[in-house]
């Protein structure tokens, strides 16, 4: 780090929840298990059917770095920009509900924010079953993952439960626009195209597929070209607010 620069050391980690208590507390483990005392576990909840908000009420009862918010503005955009507001660290994490972190995450991730000054990092994942077991290869092996915004533009391969960025890194990404239906392409599109982002080949995490999985739904032609549409407009209008 150079003189004067910001040195990253405590972590806040926004997750959004909604009917997620098959898999909520097996993931809350694992992060847990790697917060710091200064740390903090954000989970913005909308309204479940289910037993996932007495889950997250028994958490936070039992360990001071858990906070629960209730979601007014329903939706998993909505869902994230309120866990990701109230988050007041040094480094945002985005967290699913029923995904695993892989031991050594939280720290090589703040060390790697240090070491590079990126605005934004995502870092490597492979794909579980809902029983835990392995069914693929790392993700940027198998599907090509990499930087640049024109690629990424077309055929995005973000995703957010891999991202941590800086706070500083809100100016950026926060509000996110709700009428840009994938937040992860928002976020990962918008840090290229006015930031930095790097990218760690390190597997931190095992994203879970059980068929429930907002990312595994499959969108019409013209709802992913209105998205496109909608992301270079926001993207647009992020540039001007930036720079007054």
């Amino acid at each position: 780090m150079g003189e004067g620069e910001i040195v990253l050391h405590t972590a806040s980690v926004a997750m959004a929840a909604y009917n997620g208590e098959r898999f909520i507390a097996q993931q809350i483990d694992s992060v847990l298990d790697q917060l710091g005392s200064d740390d903090e576990l954000v989970v913005s909840c909308d309204p479940s059917s289910d037993g996932t908000f007495e889950i997250l009420e028994g958490y936070a009862a039992r360990d001071s770095r858990v906070r629960v918010l209730a979601n007014d503005n329903h939706g998993i955009v909505g869902n994230f920009n309120n866990a990701i507001a109230a988050c007041v660290k040094d480094v945002v994490f985005i967290c699913d509900q029923d995904d695993v972190w892989v031991p050594g995450k939280r720290d090589a991730v703040i060390a790697r924010l240090n070491e590079t000054g990126a605005d934004l990092l995502i870092h490597n994942v492979v794909h579980i079953d809902a029983e835990g077991k392995v069914i693929s290869k790392p993700l940027f092996e198998e599907y090509g993952i990499r930087p640049g915004l024109l690629r990424n533009f077309a055929a995005p391969r973000y995703s957010g439960c891999c991202m941590a960025f800086p706070q500083a890194s809100k100016r950026l990404i926060m509000p996110m626009p709700e009428d840009v239906i994938n937040y992860d392409h928002w976020v990962g599109m918008v840090c290229e195209a006015l930031g930095s982002v790097t990218f760690m080949d390190d597997v931190y995490l095992r994203h879970r597929l059980h068929g429930d999985n907002v990312t595994t739904s499959r969108r019409a032609l013209g709802v992913i070209a209105r998205q496109r549409f909608n992301l270079l407009k926001a993207l647009a209008m992020r540039r001007r607010e930036l720079r007054g």
